[in-house]
């Protein structure tokens, strides 16, 4: 359609896989920042459901975009170049950005490049939200993160970790500190429970929480039994995460069928691979208690 052709997203996915054609990587990876500054990292994660779109896959299949893109920001982790944007402008003024996660550092990128003096503040100890605290390093090694985050840092973005702004600094003493506006990346952190009788007993967690402890290398170490409620990637996460914190036995349980699953078939198969049971068509009707703590679930098909 006219409108999808004059998108810049579109144009800039076409240019990119033009450049890598022609062997002009760095000219490719110039294009794909335009729009995306953390390509090594969406390479590696990105459900890639616009290749379901692709027109291409009428013919034989779809042009494999994701992959394209990872090798193209593969060359600059491998060292082969590094592209650094120009500044567009210098305007000068200070911005605080709260918050270090994919929205925080995509502001701070491209705020950077138009010549304003970026500070992200982040509360936890590691810049990257949940690209570091809620994605295990299988899935996304912390080193390819830290690579791309290094660009802004090269960009002249200051971070600031261990400052949660509202409790160890205030928006008003930022603002004293010459801070013109304000950039609120907090995310959504909290894990949801299910309003379902025992979620509270000893033992039951946030597939959040328990990712960002590990990731955080709290001491987590679990026994027994672990039972993941969830069929989205997630939920396939926090189970292989399970089975490397020394669970002897992982299952998990979700009300969609395997065909309706939200994970991505090739997440189910390692998670099998890894021993990992799922149970399709069975939601959770009560967690079972003893003592205020855990002894099983009780589940509905």
């Amino acid at each position: 359609s006219p409108c999808k052709t004059a998108c810049p997203a579109h144009i800039a996915v076409q240019g990119y896989i033009k450049k890598a054609s022609e062997g002009k990587y760095l000219e490719a990876l110039e294009v794909i920042k335009r729009e995306n500054p953390f390509p090594a990292v969406c390479g590696r994660i990105c459900p890639h459901n616009c290749e379901n779109e692709c027109t291409r896959g009428s013919f034989d299949e779809a042009v494999s975009i994701d992959e394209i893109k990872k090798f193209i920001a593969d060359k600059e982790l491998d060292g082969d170049f590094t592209f650094v944007p120009k500044k567009y402008h210098d305007y000068g003024k200070k911005i605080a950005i709260i918050g270090s996660g994919p929205a925080g550092l995509s502001c701070a990128y491209y705020l950077a490049r138009d010549g304003y003096r970026v500070t992200v503040f982040e509360k936890q100890r590691r810049v990257g939200g949940m690209l570091t605290l809620g994605i295990p390093n299988f899935r996304l090694e912390k080193g390819v993160v830290d690579a791309e985050i290094d660009v802004l840092r090269r960009m002249n973005v200051e971070f600031k970790t261990g400052v949660e702004v509202g409790r160890d600094v205030t928006i008003p003493q930022l603002r004293v500190q010459g801070f013109e506006a304000f950039y609120i990346a907090i995310g959504a952190q909290a894990g949801r429970k299910l309003g379902i009788e025992g979620e509270d007993a000893e033992g039951v967690m946030s597939g959040v929480d328990f990712l960002r402890n590990v990731n955080l290398s709290k001491k987590v170490k679990l026994s027994g039994n672990v039972v993941v409620i969830g069929g989205g990637n997630v939920a396939i996460d926090v189970a292989r995460t399970a089975t490397r914190v020394h669970a002897e036995n992982t299952s998990m349980y979700c009300l969609e069928s395997e065909a309706e699953m939200p994970a991505l078939p090739e997440e189910l198969e390692e998670a099998r691979g890894e021993g990992i049971s799922i149970n399709n068509g069975w939601g959770p009707k009560r967690i079972l208690v003893e003592d205020g703590k855990v002894t099983g679930v009780e589940f509905k098909k």
